[in-house]
């Protein structure tokens, strides 16, 4: 994309184009808020099933455990397969971009990442990394495939951003096999653990401040023009 002289607009159409602009940013900032408020207010689904992670130094952890004593906990499901040494180049990009775990836990909430890779594989690739979000593996367990993290028919019936096969390919869209990225949420209450939400393909992308902030720029996010393939969103579903 290049820019010349005559496309700049003088600055009085700027202000105003920029006043108009604002109100549509304030329409979707109060749009935003009120689908917030409906995320929260989604039915929660008790977890009766047990659920059991490997963590560093190879201790056995179960999912109460992850919340290591807040109450709420969100998992990203990072895309890093058994047998492999590295990660998936997109979920490295939103691993760069999670918080301090330190900020969220002073609102009562924890974060982890689980991925069904090998233990010392994760504990190697995060150290190579430089990251300190606790990280686990799910390998012994449903717990990939249960939250469609991990789509395999020959384990639970696959779905796919919340649409079946058979959705998927009544809209013509394309299903696979194999891991994908995103977030599931748990709430602990009396005891008992809850999956309040679950987001996948583009909803995490609010997680990651380098789009936001290329989204504030003329030239854009620059898909397929700059930078390595994890800028790369293409998982639509």
């Amino acid at each position: 994309m290049t820019l010349n002289h005559s496309e700049f607009s003088v600055r009085e159409e700027w202000l105003a184009a920029r006043k108009a602009l604002l109100e549509k940013e304030k329409e979707l900032t109060r749009a935003n808020d009120a689908l917030s408020a409906q995320r929260r207010d989604l039915p929660m689904v008790k977890i009766d099933k047990p659920y059991t992670f490997k963590g560093p130094e190879n201790t056995s952890v179960t999912l109460s455990d992850l919340f290591e004593g807040q109450e709420q906990l969100i998992v990203y499901h990072f895309m890093f397969k058994p047998g492999e040494d590295d990660a998936c180049r997109g979920c490295s990009h939103i691993g760069e971009s999670l918080p301090d775990v330190r900020h969220l836990r002073l609102k009562n909430t924890n974060l982890v990442c689980v991925s069904r890779g090998e233990i010392e594989k994760l504990e190697a690739f995060k150290q190579k990394n430089g990251w300190t979000w606790p990280w686990y593996s799910s390998g012994d367990s449903d717990f990939n495939y249960d939250f469609h993290a991990t789509m395999d028919e020959a384990v639970c019936p696959i779905q796919l951003n919340f649409r079946s096969k058979e959705e998927m390919e009544a809209e013509g869209k394309k299903w696979y096999a194999g891991d994908v990225p995103g977030f599931s949420v748990f709430l602990k209450k009396d005891g008992e653990i809850y999956h309040t939400y679950s987001t996948f393909a583009r909803g995490a992308e609010k997680t990651m401040p380098t789009l936001a902030l290329l989204d504030l720029t003329p030239l854009g996010r620059q898909i397929g023009q700059y930078g390595p393939a994890e800028f790369k969103l293409k998982h639509e579903y």
